[in-house]
């Protein structure tokens, strides 16, 4: 059965331990953290207060967002960064961690890639975490399309992260999600957009809303998740700027209410 979570971009401007009470009083059972979160915490050793709130409040860790710039940072100091946020994660007990291709600064093929994952992987175990990769739709990133993301993947055995945003983004089709089986997701984000006027491929991550608010196809994206059969973690991922002048509980309160109806209404059981 899924189980749903807070992305902690969606609440920008709430630390994380009020983050973590919030997502924990609108109903939430599982809290996504981003990098610059555990960084702040790590600088202030907040180790044990951010242990005892995910104790206290029953949470459970979604994997660390994210290891950004796979594709996008140059060989030779790939490693330092990949070992910084790995490091992150196993410090505050986060098991998984997010791979986001970013823009590529370097000639990268579907057929060379499998080398460096792989090698990401093996510094991943080190650290006691796996890896999951996430398709990114803008064009201008690495593998943009479902179907290189796919390949790019299953070559190595990595779940997908697949996001309602970036599949619109790139034109998913329903057919082409549902082509998927429930084992290659790993995690899904929800999130909808701002989208009057525009292409799909002109959308910006600040365009993304709560679920409802905004003009994306949800209920046929999140149908066709579901036919593949998934009932692993929702996780309420948004960016729009102007959730950073909002009290981040009734951010968080709004964002369980919207993401509760539109998943009944693609006939996700709630």
């Amino acid at each position: 059965m899924f189980t749903l979570g807070l992305n902690g971009a969606t609440l920008p401007n709430a630390d994380l331990l009020t983050a973590i009470e919030a997502a924990k009083k609108a109903g939430f059972a599982l809290y996504e953290p981003r990098v610059n979160q555990l960084y702040e915490a790590a600088s202030y050793n907040e180790d044990e207060k951010i242990q005892k709130a995910l104790d206290t409040s029953g949470l459970a860790w979604l994997p660390l967002n994210a290891l950004e710039g796979v594709f996008e940072f140059p060989l030779d100091p790939l490693p330092e960064h990949v070992d910084q946020v790995l490091s992150l994660a196993e410090r505050f007990g986060v098991t998984q961690v997010i791979l986001v291709p970013g823009k590529p600064s370097r000639k990268i093929t579907p057929s060379v890639t499998p080398a460096t994952l792989s090698c990401l992987i093996d510094r991943a175990r080190l650290h006691r975490v796996s890896l999951l990769y996430e398709l990114i739709g803008f064009p201008t990133h690495a593998f943009p399309s479902l179907e290189q993301a796919y390949a790019v993947a299953s070559n190595v055995g990595t779940p997908l992260v697949l996001d309602t945003f970036h599949l619109a983004v790139s034109r998913a089709s329903p057919q082409e999600i549902a082509s998927l089986s429930a084992e290659a997701i790993g995690l899904v984000h929800l999130s909808d957009a701002l989208t009057e006027g525009r292409a799909p491929e002109d959308l910006l991550d600040q365009d993304r809303v709560l679920p409802g608010e905004g003009g994306l196809p949800l209920v046929d994206i999140l149908e066709a998740i579901a036919s593949t059969g998934y009932q692993g973690p929702v996780s309420v991922e948004v960016f729009h700027p102007r959730y950073r002048e909002c009290d981040p509980y009734e951010v968080a309160q709004e964002a369980y209410r919207r993401t509760e109806e539109v998943l009944q209404a693609s006939g996700w059981p709630v």
